[in-house]
């Protein structure tokens, strides 16, 4: 008989127990009464339909509606569920299952029963021993990962004859009603839904799930494919796991790809920055709560990366950590991060008609993690001004309340080396930016590309030397350059200059002319320095010069990077003679975007006007004026300031080594 008449007692009891609403019904599909009740060694129903109550804060009204339904309960898990433990379900088999389960903001959740308080984890709901469900609709609405799904499945597998009795009502459904086709063996599910905004799609196929359902450390892995889309992120997994809930247990290979590592990380709650569209082929691990992840091969744009990463869910801050190293890393693939422009993605044209990037930093997302990556690059290609990339480049990239930093830095490139430590504090509103770099040994005509007629020497070459000590404060790169303060220091020795930029420089119009005739040369240059002051934004230079054995190239005035105004002014100062030199200094105005390139009119006329009046007389007499007979004592003020610099420059460079 099964006891039909204790149906009440135990609800009654159930209900207490769980805190929430059950009860069974009499009739299931087709008519049939299938009530009935067990209490040996446990709590055992078959009822015509199975329903447990939501919480009494959701609108949901149900948390779980079963059909031709079969339960069993063992009264300790029942005592462990009372107590605020997950509920643990000995065996549920039913023609159809429909679930809810909701998380609140705070972290209550309806999969919580009995006295259970606080925040729930995904780990503590229902928990299965035997399962077996014909098809199931499960509805999530989690706050806390921000997902909203509707996920269909069948599940069957065929160790999981449930308790006694089950035969027996199978074949009372059987004889008034046509059952189901039951599912292939193992879970197939189908999700569609959004997650953090995102539309989401997803499919999911496994082998025998008793294991996987169970959430026992010492249960077997199941065989696993996964194929999710969230938005434009796509990724695969084909595996193992052996818990469904927490992913306990879970190893295999997957490939992800999306338009940004940012659009991937941030689902995930893990800070990467904004890049060109990027692809990872690797093999992930989830064993306790740490993950493991070894990236074979990860495309970003152009680049070409690998790794070892491990990350820590801690209950302060995640914790990223690991090695990030590959055959090559192009800066253009990461200026997404800071707004500039790609050729695959071009910057659109500002109102203001400024270019340096403005995009506003991401700074919360500095505050949800802490990370501790070492970088080893083969290869890091600063963009298409550079000829040669840096190779290698070695530093650590740390993350830690919120201050990214990258110390340590080491790279070598263009038979010279570059060192230093940068550092960004996300903290306060306005991001906090300090910058101190060196480099020495520079190879300037490999360094830097100087597209000439083949047969041509560079425009510029020789060893350049330097550091640069800089802080701003600021949202974006604009205004953290906006607002810079420090000094930069820049010596160039064993060079040599373009003869006919130099001559041009000086509107020297007779040796300009030799030049072209008899085709360029490079000038030895004795000394070249700069002394570049920053002072909120403004760049001064308080010493910039260029000294050959002919000319010595002066420049002075001021570049504004919070407004991108150009106000400099080079002089050219001869130490030969020339019979026709205008000799006026080359005005550099307009802005970053529009530079404006021109001649200063009040020393051009000085020399002009005289010409002039007095070729009126003497055609020969007006080349009096534009005679030049050199300065040399210019060029001791040069190599005097020269020296001064490159002291100043060599002194800490030899302190540090």
């Amino acid at each position: 008989m099964g006891w039909p008449f204790l149906a009440g007692p135990v609800e009654r009891l159930l209900s207490r127990q769980l805190q929430r609403p059950v009860s069974f019904a009499e009739a299931g599909e087709g008519g049939v009464n299938t009530l009935r009740i067990h209490l040996l060694g446990g709590v055992g129903v078959t009822a015509g339909s199975l329903r447990i109550g939501a919480p009494l804060w959701s609108a949901a009204g149900q948390t779980l509606v079963a059909s031709n339904a079969e339960l069993r309960l063992r009264y300790h898990d029942l005592w462990a569920a009372r107590n605020g433990g997950g509920l643990r379900v000995e065996a549920l088999r039913a023609a159809r299952l429909d679930a809810v389960m909701e998380r609140l903001a705070d972290g209550r959740a309806s999969w919580q029963f009995g006295l259970a308080q606080g925040p729930a984890q995904p780990g503590a709901a229902l928990r299965f021993d035997r399962l077996e469900i014909d098809e199931g609709l499960v509805k999530v609405d989690d706050a806390v990962l921000k997902l909203q799904a509707q996920v269909d499945f069948g599940l069957a597998d065929s160790a999981s004859a449930v308790v006694a009795g089950t035969a027996a009502s199978a074949a009372s459904a059987a004889a008034s009603a046509s059952p189901p086709a039951p599912p292939a063996r193992g879970l197939h599910a189908q999700a569609k839904g959004r997650y953090r905004g995102n539309a989401l799609s997803a499919s999911l196929s496994t082998g025998s799930v008793l294991p996987w359902v169970a959430g026992d450390e010492q249960s077997p892995t199941v065989a696993m494919k996964l194929r999710l889309q969230a938005g434009p992120a796509r990724a695969s997994f084909d595996g193992s796991v052996r818990e469904l809930l927490g992913f306990g247990g879970l190893r295999g290979a997957y490939t992800v790809s999306g338009p940004s590592l940012a659009s991937f990380g941030e689902p995930l709650g893990v800070t990467l920055p904004t890049t060109a569209a990027f692809r990872m082929d690797g093999d992930i691990v989830h064993e306790g709560r740490i993950w493991k992840t070894v990236v074979r091969r990860g495309t970003v744009g152009r680049s070409e990366l690998n790794g070892e990463f491990s990350f820590d869910p801690r209950d302060t801050l995640p914790l990223l950590s690991g090695r990030l190293g590959g055959k090559a890393l192009l800066l253009a693939d990461l200026a997404p991060a800071i707004g500039a422009s790609t050729p695959a993605a071009p910057a659109a044209a500002r109102a203001d008609g400024k270019v340096l990037p403005n995009k506003r930093f991401d700074l919360p997302s500095l505050r949800a993690m802490d990370a501790d990556v070492r970088v080893d690059l083969a290869r890091l290609e600063l963009g298409a001004a550079f000829a040669e990339p840096l190779t290698p480049v070695q530093g650590r990239l740390q993350l830690q309340d919120g201050v990214l930093s990258l110390t340590g830095l080491v790279a070598r490139t263009a038979q010279g080396r570059i060192s230093g430590d940068i550092r960004l504090d996300g903290r306060p509103e306005a991001a906090l930016w300090d910058t101190q770099l060196r480099w020495s040994g520079l190879a300037l005509e490999q360094w830097i590309k100087q597209a000439r007629a083949a047969g041509r020497p560079p425009y510029a070459s020789g060893r350049l030397g330097g550091q640069l000590a800089l802080k701003g404060t600021g949202r974006s790169t604009a205004e953290l350059l906006g607002t810079a303060q420090g000094s930069a220091l820049v010596h160039w020795t064993r060079g040599s200059i373009s003869h006919l930029a130099v001559e041009a420089a000086g509107i020297d119009l007779a040796q300009s002319l030799g030049v072209l005739i008899r085709g360029d040369d490079s000038l030895p240059v004795t000394c070249g320095a700069a002394d570049l002051r920053f002072e909120r934004g403004t760049v001064t230079p308080k010493v910039m010069l260029v000294d050959t054995k002919d000319s010595t190239v002066w420049v002075d005035g001021s570049l504004s990077l919070a407004t991108e105004k150009l106000d400099l002014r080079a002089r050219v100062s001869p130490k030969d003679f020339s019979p026709l030199a205008l000799r006026t200094p080359v005005l550099l105005k307009g802005s970053l975007g529009k530079p404006d390139i021109s001649l200063a009119k009040g020393p051009l006329a000085q020399r002009l006007v005289p010409a002039v009046l007095l070729a009126l007389v003497n055609p020969l007499a007006g080349l009096l004026p534009l005679m030049d007979t050199g300065d040399p004592s210019n060029a001791e003020a040069a190599l005097a300031g020269c020296r001064a610099l490159i002291a100043r420059v060599e002194r800490p460079a030899k302190a540090a080594r």
